[in-house]
């Protein structure tokens, strides 16, 4: 897919997801993979509740992190920068991080000790 229709496709998942034509990016990631599969289980996905995640597949790693980037720029919470992506990471994923505050022993979360949850 090419990474202009990429770009439109995430956009109109998270506002149709908001049910919103300005949704705050701030809850939600973007990122890239090379196995979905493993990605999503990497952001236990299903332990914490994690909503409307989506794949989509890039032309290649440079595409995909070209799309990763410009939502950064827009304000998600995924890192700038391609973090040791493997070459054959062509897929852009996004998801909509917990809108509540669960407590836990570590107290609520926070937009650094989730992303510590999800990269542990």
């Amino acid at each position: 897919m090419k990474t202009a229709a990429i770009k439109s496709q995430i956009t109109k998942h998270i506002k149709s997801s908001m049910g919103s034509d300005n949704p705050r990016l701030i809850n939600w990631y973007v990122g890239i993979t090379n196995d979905t599969d493993r990605r999503k289980a990497q952001h236990k996905i299903n332990n914490l509740g994690l909503k409307y995640w989506k794949t989509f597949e890039a032309e290649n790693m440079e595409k995909a992190n070209e799309v990763e980037a410009y939502f950064s720029k827009k304000g998600t919470i995924n890192r700038p920068s391609k973090n040791g992506a493997k070459r054959n990471s062509k897929f852009v994923y996004v998801f909509k991080k917990p809108t509540s505050r669960p407590m836990g022993l570590n107290g609520p979360f926070t937009d650094r000790n989730l992303l510590d949850l999800l990269f542990e």
